[in-house]
């Protein structure tokens, strides 16, 4: 039984976090430079948790590193690939005019994404434990008392990872009564629906708390069957592309680009339902302090899962646009559902793509609670959300954050039931992702601040690119804005009947009030107490900066 290397305890004190009180946060252990020390995440950890080959070492935050390359490629595949493969492609074509400029931005948008993805690997392995941006934004906007991860923290733990999950669960069951041949029960069962999907997550999120090693094997299953679904797809636009079935006759490619829609209010629509159809690979952040050997499964894990989806996206493009008109397309009814139709018969695209892709929406409910229950977590670890040390306790048996996953689950629930049926749920599905552009534009240029502020830190066991990251972080902050801004028109969808700036003014609103509990917490109460609270911001990097040093004045002979 091996040690943590780097966890300097005073003479006669235990290896258990202190506690201050419930108000108070758990004291973090700063994460070790050893990077292949034993149980620290080195080669020797290189095995899948989930696959059971030996028991997981643990991190210094007391959780088991169970996360190896395949299960932490799974979480991603299971956030980003939900349902929006199957039909964004059509509107994303109507906003553009023409199947090839669409294919055009599918492609850019997947490459800034992975640039936006890498940035994130960069911080990860410099900051290797739960917490994702929370702990990215507390190291790269220092002051005033670390505001900028203050709001995130409230925003996405309060807000939108619960709301997410409700939207979510509350939708996959009608893929499921549509394949079934009951469509009676999608129009008018909503609570029925919701109550299915209550139960689902219930029992989903028994399954996290009790076990981390199952829960990474039903994402590795989820993640399987997304991507066996969209390998149809996208093997199907291969075999199109290069001659091997016979395309039906229609005017998608060879009418290139004449057509193509070049005013600003397209582009800022198409291009919102593009990075949206990325949006995800952001959750194996969260739970970065369980992947084992982090230098390399965190941005491997990343270049891969977004590489392999950014191919079978432009594939599964071509095969829909190979297929289908762009006259023929009907904007009620998913895109996959008329290209197997026509390519493979009514009960491939009736029945079983629905329940894959209720199973795909299953996936990311799995990825959420699993995710979100660690940014509870760190939330109340790191001191941003009071009650510190009851978020922070792992259960001495399972190994999982228990209490910050029942606050998670408890929250959707609430998020799942209290909107009324109609035009209110839909706005609480379009706030969800109100927001998370801001914070996602402040991730990647705290890339580049921290390369200025911190150029040699030891950790920084990868770097990305800094062109991609200021790319993807002027994107989404110009796709936050964009949002006030008249959307374009999609030809056959629904009038949502509320004003098109309500959903980002209330999420810019709901971000506002962030900053009064940011005041009673880092002033009022710090203040009051003289407990501080974001000491473990520098002490973080202090430590390893002075291990670093220490290493280096005494080498090992």
């Amino acid at each position: 039984m091996s040690t943590a290397v780097y966890t300097p305890l005073p003479n006669g004190a235990s290896n258990r976090p202190e506690l201050h009180g419930l108000f108070d946060s758990i004291r973090i252990a700063p994460p070790s430079i050893e990077e292949d020390a034993p149980g620290g995440g080195g080669p020797a950890d290189d095995d899948d948790g989930a696959d059971g080959a030996k028991p997981p070492s643990i991190s210094d935050e007391g959780l088991r590193k169970e996360i190896g390359l395949l299960s932490a490629s799974s979480i991603i595949v299971g956030q980003v690939v939900g349902s929006g493969i199957f039909s964004t492609p059509a509107s994303v074509a109507l906003l553009c005019g023409t199947p090839s400029m669409a294919l055009i931005l599918w492609a850019l948008s997947g490459v800034f994404s992975l640039g936006g993805a890498l940035a994130s690997a960069e911080l990860g392995t410099m900051f290797p434990q739960n917490g994702g941006m929370i702990r990215y934004l507390a190291h790269s906007y220092r002051r005033p008392r670390a505001l900028v991860a203050t709001i995130m923290a409230y925003s996405v733990t309060f807000f939108c990872r619960p709301a997410a999950i409700a939207a979510n669960v509350a939708i996959f069951a009608q893929y499921f009564f549509f394949a079934a041949g009951r469509q009676e029960f999608i129009e008018s069962k909503d609570y029925l629906l919701r109550g299915i999907g209550a139960v689902t997550m219930t029992a989903m999120m028994a399954l996290n708390i009790v076990s981390v090693r199952w829960s990474l094997r039903m994402l590795n299953f989820f993640a399987l069957v997304k991507m066996a679904t969209l390998a149809v797809v996208s093997v199907s636009g291969f075999l199109l592309m290069v001659g091997a079935i016979e395309r039906s006759s229609g005017t998608n490619w060879s009418r290139g680009f004449h057509g193509t829609r070049v005013d600003a209010q397209s582009f800022a629509s198409a291009m919102t339902r593009l990075f949206w159809s990325w949006e995800g690979w952001s959750n194996v952040g969260y739970v970065v302090g369980e992947v084992r050997n982090v230098k390399r499964n965190l941005p491997l894990s990343l270049g891969l899962a977004m590489t392999t989806l950014g191919v079978m996206y432009v594939l599964a493009n071509v095969a829909y646009f190979s297929v289908i008109p762009l006259e023929d397309i009907d904007n009620g009814t998913l895109l996959a559902a008329q290209f197997m139709d026509k390519l493979f018969g009514k009960t491939v695209g009736q029945v079983i793509l629905p329940i894959c892709i209720g199973l795909s929406i299953l996936g990311v409910v799995m990825s959420e609670l699993f995710g979100g229950g660690r940014l509870m977590y760190t939330a109340g670890k790191t001191g941003f959300i009071p009650y510190g040390a009851v978020l922070g306790e792992i259960h001495p048996r399972f190994g999982t954050p228990v209490y910050a996953m029942v606050i998670i689950w408890a929250l959707s629930l609430i998020f799942l039931f209290a909107p009324p049926p109609g035009r209110a749920f839909d706005l609480l599905v379009d706030l969800v992702q109100e927001g998370m552009w801001y914070f996602y534009a402040l991730t990647a240029f705290g890339v580049i601040l921290l390369r200025r502020r911190l150029p040699n830190y030891p950790l920084r066991r990868y770097r990305s690119s800094l062109i991609l990251a200021f790319m993807f972080g002027a994107l989404s902050l110009a796709l936050g804005v964009l949002q006030f801004y008249p959307p374009a028109t999609v030809p056959g969808k629904k009038d949502p009947g509320v004003p098109y700036y309500l959903a980002p003014m209330l999420g810019v609103i709901f971000m506002a009030l962030c900053a009064i509990p940011w005041y009673l917490r880092m002033w009022r109460y710090v203040n009051k107490t003289g407990i501080q609270l974001l000491a473990w911001i520098d002490d973080e990097e202090q430590h390893v900066l002075r291990m670093n040093r220490t290493a280096d004045a005494d080498p090992v002979s």
